[in-house]
Protein backbone atom coordinates (compact mmCIF):
# COMPACT_ATOMS: atom_id res chain seq x y z
CA UNK A 1 0.00 0.00 0.00
CA UNK A 2 1.36 3.41 -0.97
CA UNK A 3 2.27 5.70 1.87
CA UNK A 4 0.17 8.78 2.36
CA UNK A 5 1.48 12.16 1.22
CA UNK A 6 1.83 14.68 4.01
CA UNK A 7 -0.54 17.64 3.88
CA UNK A 8 0.25 20.25 6.57
CA UNK A 9 -3.33 21.53 6.48
CA UNK A 10 -4.95 18.14 6.95
CA UNK A 11 -6.26 17.21 10.40
CA UNK A 12 -4.72 20.34 11.87
CA UNK A 13 -7.41 20.40 14.56
CA UNK A 14 -7.01 16.71 15.39
CA UNK A 15 -5.21 15.83 18.61
CA UNK A 16 -3.07 12.68 18.70
CA UNK A 17 -3.70 10.19 21.49
CA UNK A 18 -2.10 10.95 24.84
CA UNK A 19 0.09 7.86 24.57
CA UNK A 20 1.39 8.83 21.14
CA UNK A 21 2.11 12.38 22.27
CA UNK A 22 4.08 11.08 25.25
CA UNK A 23 6.03 8.64 23.09
CA UNK A 24 6.81 11.33 20.50
CA UNK A 25 7.97 13.72 23.22
CA UNK A 26 10.19 11.13 24.87
CA UNK A 27 11.69 9.90 21.59
CA UNK A 28 12.47 13.46 20.52
CA UNK A 29 13.87 14.49 23.91
CA UNK A 30 16.10 11.42 23.98
CA UNK A 31 17.23 12.16 20.42
CA UNK A 32 18.17 15.75 21.33
CA UNK A 33 20.07 14.63 24.43
CA UNK A 34 22.04 12.15 22.33
CA UNK A 35 22.88 14.83 19.76
CA UNK A 36 24.07 17.22 22.47
CA UNK A 37 26.25 14.52 24.00
CA UNK A 38 27.66 13.57 20.59
CA UNK A 39 28.78 17.19 20.25
CA UNK A 40 30.63 16.87 23.55
CA UNK A 41 28.41 19.46 25.23
CA UNK A 42 26.79 19.28 28.66
CA UNK A 43 23.03 18.79 28.54
CA UNK A 44 21.39 22.08 29.62
CA UNK A 45 19.07 22.16 32.59
CA UNK A 46 15.85 22.21 30.58
CA UNK A 47 12.74 20.44 31.97
CA UNK A 48 11.92 18.66 28.70
CA UNK A 49 15.40 17.10 28.63
CA UNK A 50 15.69 16.14 32.30
CA UNK A 51 16.28 12.49 33.23
CA UNK A 52 14.40 10.87 30.38
CA UNK A 53 12.84 7.60 31.47
CA UNK A 54 10.62 6.01 28.85
CA UNK A 55 7.08 5.58 30.12
CA UNK A 56 6.80 2.27 28.28
CA UNK A 57 9.81 -0.10 28.24
CA UNK A 58 8.95 -1.10 24.67
CA UNK A 59 9.68 2.46 23.54
CA UNK A 60 13.35 1.88 24.33
CA UNK A 61 13.44 -0.36 21.25
CA UNK A 62 11.98 2.44 19.14
CA UNK A 63 14.61 4.83 20.48
CA UNK A 64 17.33 2.31 19.62
CA UNK A 65 15.94 1.85 16.10
CA UNK A 66 15.72 5.61 15.66
CA UNK A 67 19.37 6.03 16.68
CA UNK A 68 20.44 3.24 14.31
CA UNK A 69 18.68 5.02 11.46
CA UNK A 70 20.12 8.37 12.54
CA UNK A 71 23.65 6.97 12.52
CA UNK A 72 23.10 5.63 9.01
CA UNK A 73 21.59 8.93 7.86
CA UNK A 74 24.56 10.82 9.32
CA UNK A 75 26.79 9.25 6.67
CA UNK A 76 24.68 10.63 3.80
CA UNK A 77 25.20 13.96 1.97
CA UNK A 78 21.68 15.00 2.99
CA UNK A 79 22.75 15.12 6.64
CA UNK A 80 25.16 17.98 5.95
CA UNK A 81 22.51 19.80 3.91
CA UNK A 82 20.13 19.67 6.87
CA UNK A 83 22.83 21.02 9.20
CA UNK A 84 23.69 23.89 6.85
CA UNK A 85 20.04 24.78 6.46
CA UNK A 86 19.56 24.83 10.22
CA UNK A 87 22.61 27.04 10.70
CA UNK A 88 21.31 29.50 8.12
CA UNK A 89 18.18 30.21 10.18
CA UNK A 90 17.96 33.79 11.47
CA UNK A 91 17.55 33.09 15.17
CA UNK A 92 16.82 36.73 15.98
CA UNK A 93 13.48 36.63 14.16
CA UNK A 94 12.30 33.21 15.31
CA UNK A 95 9.05 32.66 17.13
CA UNK A 96 6.85 29.63 17.66
CA UNK A 97 4.73 30.31 14.59
CA UNK A 98 7.42 30.80 11.97
CA UNK A 99 9.54 27.98 13.39
CA UNK A 100 6.58 25.62 13.04
CA UNK A 101 6.16 26.82 9.45
CA UNK A 102 9.84 26.10 8.77
CA UNK A 103 9.46 22.55 10.06
CA UNK A 104 6.34 22.05 7.93
CA UNK A 105 8.24 23.24 4.89
CA UNK A 106 11.04 20.77 5.63
CA UNK A 107 8.61 17.87 6.07
CA UNK A 108 5.75 18.53 3.66
CA UNK A 109 5.28 17.60 0.04
CA UNK A 110 6.14 13.93 -0.03
CA UNK A 111 5.48 10.48 1.29
CA UNK A 112 6.67 9.43 4.71
CA UNK A 113 10.11 7.85 4.59
CA UNK A 114 12.75 7.31 7.22
CA UNK A 115 14.72 10.16 5.67
CA UNK A 116 11.84 12.61 6.10
CA UNK A 117 11.37 11.63 9.74
CA UNK A 118 15.09 12.01 10.38
CA UNK A 119 15.24 15.33 8.54
CA UNK A 120 12.61 16.74 10.92
CA UNK A 121 14.38 15.45 14.03
CA UNK A 122 17.80 16.57 12.86
CA UNK A 123 16.59 19.98 11.65
CA UNK A 124 14.88 20.72 14.96
CA UNK A 125 17.82 19.56 17.05
CA UNK A 126 20.35 21.32 14.80
CA UNK A 127 18.59 24.68 15.13
CA UNK A 128 18.40 24.23 18.91
CA UNK A 129 22.09 23.28 19.09
CA UNK A 130 22.97 26.25 16.90
CA UNK A 131 21.19 28.50 19.40
CA UNK A 132 22.87 26.78 22.33
CA UNK A 133 26.33 27.24 20.85
CA UNK A 134 25.85 30.82 19.68
CA UNK A 135 23.12 32.47 21.70
CA UNK A 136 21.32 32.04 24.99
CA UNK A 137 19.96 29.16 27.01
CA UNK A 138 16.61 30.94 27.00
CA UNK A 139 16.35 30.72 23.20
CA UNK A 140 17.49 27.10 23.28
CA UNK A 141 14.73 26.29 25.77
CA UNK A 142 12.13 27.99 23.58
CA UNK A 143 13.29 26.08 20.50
CA UNK A 144 13.04 22.78 22.36
CA UNK A 145 9.52 23.69 23.46
CA UNK A 146 8.43 24.84 19.98
CA UNK A 147 9.84 21.77 18.25
CA UNK A 148 8.32 19.49 20.88
CA UNK A 149 4.94 21.15 20.32
CA UNK A 150 5.19 20.46 16.60
CA UNK A 151 6.39 16.88 16.97
CA UNK A 152 3.72 15.99 19.53
CA UNK A 153 1.05 17.72 17.43
CA UNK A 154 0.79 17.63 13.64
CA UNK A 155 3.81 15.42 13.20
CA UNK A 156 2.37 12.83 15.58
CA UNK A 157 -0.93 12.94 13.70
CA UNK A 158 0.92 11.82 10.62
CA UNK A 159 2.87 9.16 12.52
CA UNK A 160 -0.49 7.89 13.78
CA UNK A 161 -1.86 7.69 10.23
CA UNK A 162 1.06 5.38 9.36
CA UNK A 163 0.38 2.98 12.23
CA UNK A 164 2.45 4.60 14.98
CA UNK A 165 6.14 4.86 15.79
CA UNK A 166 6.78 1.12 15.95
CA UNK A 167 5.36 0.58 12.47
CA UNK A 168 7.23 3.54 10.98
CA UNK A 169 10.58 2.66 12.52
CA UNK A 170 10.30 -1.08 11.95
CA UNK A 171 9.49 -0.51 8.28
CA UNK A 172 12.52 1.73 8.05
CA UNK A 173 14.75 -0.76 9.83
CA UNK A 174 13.52 -3.58 7.60
CA UNK A 175 14.36 -1.50 4.53
CA UNK A 176 17.76 -0.68 5.96
CA UNK A 177 18.47 -4.34 6.73
CA UNK A 178 17.44 -5.36 3.21
CA UNK A 179 19.78 -2.76 1.73
CA UNK A 180 22.58 -3.86 4.06
CA UNK A 181 22.01 -7.51 3.18
CA UNK A 182 22.05 -6.70 -0.53
CA UNK A 183 25.26 -4.70 -0.13
CA UNK A 184 26.87 -7.53 1.84
CA UNK A 185 25.86 -9.99 -0.85
CA UNK A 186 27.38 -7.78 -3.55
CA UNK A 187 30.62 -7.51 -1.59
CA UNK A 188 30.73 -11.28 -1.22
CA UNK A 189 30.16 -11.79 -4.95
CA UNK A 190 32.88 -9.29 -5.86
CA UNK A 191 35.29 -10.96 -3.42
CA UNK A 192 34.51 -14.35 -4.93
CA UNK A 193 35.12 -13.05 -8.46
CA UNK A 194 38.44 -11.52 -7.41
CA UNK A 195 39.44 -14.80 -5.76
CA UNK A 196 38.56 -16.77 -8.89
CA UNK A 197 40.43 -14.32 -11.10
CA UNK A 198 43.56 -14.49 -8.94
CA UNK A 199 43.56 -18.24 -8.38
CA UNK A 200 42.17 -19.77 -11.56
CA UNK A 201 44.33 -18.31 -14.26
Amino acid sequence: MARKIYDPNEDENTTPSDELQIQSRELYANFVREEIELQGLPVPDVPLLDNIQFSNPLWVCNASNLRQLANEFSQSPLRNEVRLRAQSVDLTTLNGQNFSEMIQEVFSGGTLTRERVLVVFFFCSDVALFALQNHTLNLFSKLIQWSTDYITGRFSNFISSQGGWTAVLNNSINTLLKVSATAACCVAVVAMLVFIKNNWK
